[in-house]
């Protein structure tokens, strides 16, 4: 593969160093049959062949429709991740109403400022 590409370098070298020296009309009709020849090897722009089927396909439209569907797919994913962390959300909530509910306290003991107070105290010492 090495050598491939050290043989097509020297080759374009030597071409181009002739080039300077070559008439004017030999140029064009060389630079004219190379662009037939790259007409010839590229598949046409408007139309992409799909193998096995034959049928022309619009190579604009199958772009359009690749980002779109990639539109698509971000926005159920986004959608689906948000309404899934709003369940996990939710599921949270519901245990903690479930623990507040079943708790011997009133619901007024954990809006006192000095509960939390209390609370921070004794979470403190029973570390220790």
């Amino acid at each position: 593969m090495r050598q491939d590409k050290e043989f097509g370098y020297k080759t374009r070298q030597i071409l181009n160093e002739g080039l300077e020296n070559l008439d004017h009309k030999i140029a064009r009709r060389l630079h004219e049959s190379r662009q037939s020849a790259l007409a010839k090897q590229r598949p046409s722009v408007g139309v992409l062949r799909l193998a096995g089927l034959g049928h022309g396909f619009d190579f604009e439209f199958a772009a359009h429709a690749r980002t779109l569907l990639a539109i698509v797919a971000l926005s159920i994913g986004a959608t689906g991740t948000y309404y899934w962390n709003a369940f996990e959300q939710a599921q949270e909530f519901e245990e903690i109403d479930s623990a507040l509910l079943a708790d011997e306290l009133s619901p007024s003991a954990y809006l006192d400022k000095g509960f939390h107070a209390w609370l921070e105290r004794g979470s403190d010492s029973s570390s220790e």
